[in-house]
């Protein structure tokens, strides 16, 4: 059980660290700008703040033919979707918590049984049918 939330809590923070290191330097950048990928190229032109960069960025985004009010949508859906992935991982890990601990209400035993005749069908030490004796039939059950 606490391996599954250890999982699914681990699959959160991967989505999360991915999308935040979707982005590329300076460095990467001028080394090769068409292997840069379209998502850390309009990652990186929305975050960037040194103008020079982002002159170059922008030059690479001309000449893609790529609008960079496509790259704010892109990077908006990238991140709802990942927003998304996180909230069922959560929510998953939230409901299978709250299944192995009873917080839904209902049943779940607070005292067991520990005789022969816990219900009228079973059968007594000696083999012979509880019947009545069972702690079933009984006020309060035992």
């Amino acid at each position: 059980m606490k391996s599954d939330i250890l999982a699914r809590l681990g699959l959160a923070a991967a989505i999360a660290f991915a999308l935040s290191n979707c982005t590329t330097t300076q460095a990467d950048f001028r080394k090769n700008p068409a292997g840069v990928s379209k998502s850390a190229l309009c990652r990186t032109f929305i975050t960037n703040t040194d103008l020079n960069f982002t002159q170059e960025l922008t030059g690479e985004l001309a000449r893609r033919r790529i609008d960079p009010i496509e790259c704010v949508n892109m990077v908006q859906q990238e991140n709802q979707a990942a927003a998304a992935v996180v909230a069922v991982a959560l929510v998953g890990t939230a409901i299978a918590v709250c299944a192995n601990n009873y917080c839904g209400g209902g049943y779940y035993p607070t005292r067991t049984y520990t005789g022969n005749c816990q219900y009228n069908w079973q059968r007594d030490a000696a083999g012979n049918r509880c019947g009545r004796r069972s702690a079933y039939s009984k006020p309060g059950g035992w």
